[in-house]
């Protein structure tokens, strides 16, 4: 390998994907207090916690040497760095970090060697990546009210979602989630409701979509009837959680699926009322129609906390039924 091509390889496998920039955010709020922390500090905290090397160990470039795990190493260290970066100002932009101090700006440069231990002569240099210039603060501290209001983490989309800690969402669960964070920072009560409604409607079909694919082909005329439901675009959300919940109460096929998830049916009877108390708030978008409660912060706060054990729960069913569809 040449340094041409070492330095292209490793180019192409720095990423900064939106998972590493939510892990970033939540290490970083983990490790800032209501004193200035030093940001290089806690940048290397994000890349040790995720296994990662700072500084950069030297890229040498010989035939003895397997060159492409330092570039693996070294390009999977730049993406943390650069991850954790760009979740520090997002943070900041969010008002859960402020930056106490300038800022300056950093470019990672890659020292390289093709002298390898032991070996001759050779060329050491390094390499320069101006794309990898970013603008660092020098100092953060985490905001006042955070201690005092955790819920703060409802004006964070990212974090919010990281709660959960569920692998398998659906994009469009995702997304509503996050929107429904969205509208509830900006105090869009009736909006947040709507999306946090789609949100948890997606995650129950999601559920009966994957209980559907265990019924086997001689039993499929007996749960026609919660087919047609689920797959009903017109029908109102409540109708498909009681087909959802219809399916489940027949362990004679779902029996392995609630021993895998360890969720009962009791659970899930339980957070069929939560979805019922998220229906009843967003269906406030009908004109002359008022919810049971009005749509205050407060109520809103505990709608989108109680969606994190809730939806958990939901897609940790979907994960046990999904496993016993492929089969051992």
């Amino acid at each position: 390998m040449s340094p041409d091509q070492a330095k292209k390889e490793l180019r192409a496998r720095i990423a900064v994907t939106s998972q590493r920039v939510t892990i970033a955010k939540a290490l970083l709020l983990e490790s800032t207090g209501t004193e200035a922390t030093n940001v290089d500090t806690l940048l290397e905290g994000v890349l040790k916690n995720n296994g990662a090397r700072w500084p950069l160990p030297s890229l040498v470039i010989h035939e003895s040497v397997d060159t492409m795990s330092i570039v693996k190493e070294i390009a999977e260290a730049v993406s943390w760095r650069l991850a954790a970066i760009e979740a520090t100002w997002s943070l900041i932009h969010s008002g859960l970090l402020f930056s106490m101090s300038g800022t300056r700006d950093q470019e990672v440069t890659i020292n390289w060697t093709t002298v390898a231990p032991g070996s001759g002569g050779g060329v050491s240099s390094g390499f320069r990546m101006p794309e990898t210039s970013l603008p660092v603060p020098e100092r953060v501290r985490r905001a006042p009210s955070f201690d005092q209001h955790r819920t703060q983490l409802l004006a964070e989309p990212d974090l919010y979602l990281h709660t959960f800690g569920v692998s398998n969402m659906h994009a469009q669960v995702a997304e509503s989630f996050a929107e429904a964070v969205l509208c509830f920072r900006a105090e869009l009560y009736t909006a947040a409701t709507a999306m946090l409604g789609r949100a948890s409607e997606g995650a129950w079909l999601e559920l009966g979509d994957s209980l559907l694919r265990l019924i086997p082909a001689t039993e499929a005329k007996k749960f026609a009837k919660q087919r047609e439901v689920l797959e009903d675009p017109m029908l109102g959300p409540m109708k498909k959680v009681a087909a959802v919940i219809q399916l489940y109460e027949h362990q004679e096929i779902f029996e392995p699926v609630l021993r895998a998830s360890e969720v009962k049916l009791p659970e899930l009877r339980a957070i069929a009322n939560w979805t019922d108390a998220v229906r009843d708030s967003r269906n406030t978008i009908h004109f002359g129609v008022e919810a049971a409660v009005p749509n205050t912060y407060e109520k809103l706060g505990v709608l989108l906390l109680g969606a994190v054990p809730n939806v958990r729960t939901l897609y940790r069913i979907k994960a046990a039924a999904d496993a016993a569809s492929r089969g051992p």
